[in-house]
């Protein structure tokens, strides 16, 4: 019986942290937008689980992005971006001052999508932001 309970324990944290529910929520109206930066994308690849965008932000602003901050965006089929496939965020727990330049990685995967059926997929509506 114990190890009965252990095995299930196990198995419903794996289900949860292996995509049963999306982790990261994007677009939330519920935030301060930080203003004056500037996104740029370095790399995009696809493979077979994964979706990864690489790329810059450059605090173009007065004041300087304190900790804690985040950079997010959201996923699309293609660059038609009428198939959203969902969004994924990351969090700075550095300060950016005026000038200064960062980089930033955000990767997207889902058991409901086949990831490398969207070789040609697309980014949009990169910000940063304070929660």
């Amino acid at each position: 019986m114990k190890i009965y309970l252990v095995n299930l324990i196990v198995t419903m944290i794996l289900a949860y942290f292996s995509g049963c529910g999306e982790l990261s929520v994007t677009g939330s109206d519920d935030v301060d937008e930080i203003k004056n930066v500037e996104f740029n994308i370095l790399e995009k690849q696809s493979s077979q689980y994964t979706l990864t965008v690489k790329g810059t932000i450059k605090n173009n602003g007065t004041f300087k992005i304190t900790p804690t901050w985040y950079v997010e965006g959201d996923f699309y089929s293609d660059n038609t971006y009428v198939l959203k496939l969902g969004g994924s965020s990351r969090q700075f727990n550095y300060s950016l001052d005026r000038g200064e330049t960062t980089q930033w990685t955000l990767s997207f995967s889902s058991q409901e999508y086949n990831e490398s059926d969207y070789p040609n997929f697309g980014i949009k509506n990169l910000r940063a932001y304070y929660k």
